[in-house]
């Protein structure tokens, strides 16, 4: 038995106060032996027998009812017959297991959090062994009838794997196996790192899953196994980009490009050896690893320009899910880009998008507005229109074309015109004095066109001397990824479709700053043509658990290992005839943030919810019922049998009956 509340049971000598009372009253008064009341002392023997008899049971009345109440306190949990007794076994127990890449941190007893919530989850469903156990894992998330619910840790629906997790989803899908199955009583078991990406705790979907619990008609408690405690020591990796470029066209030599991400917990001092795999070729590099988060490129000369595979990893430490990172790549695909516009601006855009003349992977056009209709949609990967907004018939065709997976990047018309492509509205245009330019004070420096370089430097766009600006609007959906000091925005993007387009505020023109220098115009070009290539050529890297083959007929196999794998839910580069794809763990599984156990009760408001905090340090028995509601029922009742006892009077002494005394004889005679 095991208690939510142990520090209650300090209060337990107080269940000894009634007959310290009891004693202490005795003290008040004292025993005179008088002759006179010796007789009446043994006519009332047999009531005072009685009353010692009722002060007894009053004190071990009043001693239970304190020792219930201390109990009940307490709130003890117990299993098997005792817990289905007193707690109420529920008829079915939902096992939702976070088998994401994160739960395979070092937790408690040298294991993994995901191998100690399945060692806690199997004792106590063996003390449970008349409810029926039903799990639901993150991956999958159908729900699973088990036999045996001690055989958790040996299925293999709960093995380790390289996903995310979507914790709302699972309680959706817990909710509707209620709704269909309806048990009569039920509890949800949840073992989760709490993990702030795989939780969500700022979605609104939290209300709709409280507002479900509300309308369930069976009793339903929630229970959370909190594995949030942190790892030690912990290193990451990813592989941001692997490109395979040629080097020379006469010769056939290629050079393969790796950007690299390694981000630790903590401070880490001298070299760090990264294990690389080529092709099944491995070799050993020492790098030297600055601050928390650390980006390398690295580049191979290779003899051909063919596909290969490869896989970096780093020394074994507290999780070793994110100890790997895999990548694939192929020969270069060409990526179009086509600029609509005229002048220097438009000149300077088109040479930002193929700055290299010896890279045939790279093409770029210019087009007048009024041959915008001539455009080969098919071959472009990104379109950049400096121009007012087009007619009809290319309005329509670039509706379709950006939806299918295209990137539009808008730039000022320049004028008096104010509508662009795909309902983009230009404000009039601004110029600033002189001796004070407008500044870009704040970006995305993490993720998109603006993020840091490879080498984690920022892009120097507070270095840029706007003159000019005609801010662009895009509708609420926008998303501003650049502002000015005055809080106007200098770059904002939205979703179309498949595809993404994307406004800035100014021109790469001498007269209107020095964004044409391009500091920021030729990585911000580069970094929209690889995005709008993704939709020309099948990709080679991607997340796992996400990604789907295009044929579900299709089958994977792993390259780099004879182990079993699968691709759903492992990451790993897998093949398929010629085609080969590099599968990650989804970057938010490095994410350190956390949900607040303190927070879990407003997520899941109005639901009988009991979280078991510092869960890598507890038993079984915490999983098991609380039987406090039957200490409180003793309680009552000996407090019942009190209160009884104290005002029967079939328990008091009795009292001496005096007859009244018979009429003398000679009385009688002489009224006679």
């Amino acid at each position: 038995m095991a208690y939510l509340q142990p520090w209650m049971l300090w209060v337990l000598p107080a269940v000894l106060l009634p007959i310290i009372i009891h004693l202490l009253n005795r003290l008040r008064y004292k025993t005179v032996h008088w002759a006179a009341m010796l007789f009446l002392l043994k006519a009332n023997r047999a009531a005072t027998r009685r009353a010692k008899i009722r002060q007894m049971l009053l004190l071990a009345c009043r001693c239970l009812v304190l020792l219930f109440l201390i109990w009940a306190m307490a709130r003890p949990l117990t299993g098997g017959w005792i817990g289905a007794a007193a707690g109420g076994a529920p008829e079915a127990v939902l096992i939702l297991l976070d088998r994401s890449a994160s739960m395979e941190a070092a937790g408690g007893q040298g294991e993994s959090k995901r191998a100690h919530a399945l060692t806690l989850l199997g004792q106590a469903a063996k003390q449970n062994a008349g409810s029926r156990f039903i799990l639901l894992e993150n991956v999958l998330r159908q729900p699973l009838d088990i036999a045996d619910g001690s055989t958790l840790a040996t299925m293999q629906m709960t093995e380790a794997t390289d996903t995310a997790a979507d914790v709302p989803a699972m309680f959706r899908a817990a909710l509707d196996y209620l709704v269909k199955n309806k048990p009569g009583s039920a509890e949800l078991w949840i073992a989760s790192d709490l993990q702030a990406q795989n939780w969500r705790p700022d979605s609104a979907e939290w209300q709709d899953i409280a507002a479900r619990f509300a309308g369930l008609p069976q009793s339903v408690r929630v229970r959370i196994l909190d594995l949030s405690t942190p790892p030690a020591g912990n290193l990451t990796i990813a592989v941001k980009s692997a490109e395979l470029r040629v080097r020379d066209v006469k010769t056939g030599k290629g050079q393969l490009g790796l950007a690299i991400e390694i981000e630790a917990d903590g401070e880490r001092k001298g070299p760090l050896p990264l294990l690389l795999t080529r092709d099944g070729a491995k070799s050993q590099i020492d790098l030297s690893p600055s601050g928390a988060v650390h980006r390398q490129s690295l580049k191979f000369d290779l003899p051909r320009i063919e596909p290969g595979w490869g896989k970096v990893e780093l020394p074994a430490d507290t999780n070793a899910a994110d100890n790997a990172a895999y990548f694939a790549y192929a020969p270069p695909v060409p990526l179009r880009t086509v600029v609509i516009g005229a002048g220097p601006g438009a000149q300077r855009v088109r040479f930002a998008a193929a700055p290299d003349k010896t890279r045939t992977d790279r093409i770029a056009d210019l087009l007048p507005p009024e041959r915008a209709e001539n455009l080969p949609w098919k071959e472009t990967a990104l379109l950049i229109w400096a121009a007012p907004a087009p007619g009809d018939v290319v309005t329509k065709a670039l509706q379709g074309w950006v939806e299918s997976g295209g990137v539009l990047l808008c730039l000022p018309p320049g004028g008096e015109a104010t509508g662009g492509p795909l309902d983009v509205k230009w404000n009039p245009i601004e110029t600033a004095p002189k001796d004070a330019p407008f500044r870009v004070t704040s970006w995305d420096d993490l993720d998109g066109p603006l993020a840091r370089t490879e080498s984690g430097n920022p892009l120097p766009l507070a270095k840029l001397d706007v003159a000019r600006r005609q801010v662009p609007e895009a509708g609420d959906s926008a998303h501003v990824g650049g502002t000015f000091a005055d809080g106007r925005a200098f770059f904002i993007s939205r979703s179309v479709g498949a595809g993404r387009l994307f406004a800035c505020a100014t021109l790469p023109d001498v007269e209107w700053g020095s964004f044409g220098e391009g500091f920021v115009l030729l990585p911000m070009v580069q970094r929209l043509v690889t995005l709008g290539g993704q939709r020309l050529a099948p990709p080679l890297m991607a997340i796992a658990g996400e990604w789907q083959p295009p044929d579900a007929q299709e089958t994977w196999s792993a390259v780099e290992t004879d182990r079993r794998r699968d691709w759903r839910w492992h990451a790993g580069v897998y093949q398929n005839g010629a085609q080969r794809i590099a599968l990650n763990r989804p970057e938010t599984e490095d994410s350190p943030e956390i949900v607040e156990a303190a927070r879990l009760p407003e997520l899941l408001r109005g639901v009988r919810l009991t979280v078991m905090a510092g869960a890598l340090e507890l038993k079984a028995d915490r999983l098991q019922s609380e039987i406090w509601p039957a200490m409180v029922m003793l309680t009552m009742i000996f407090m019942c049998v009190e209160m009884a006892l104290a005002t029967s009077k079939a328990m008091l002494p009795m009292k001496a009956s005096v007859k009244p005394a018979a009429p003398k004889r000679e009385s009688a005679e002489v009224a006679a």
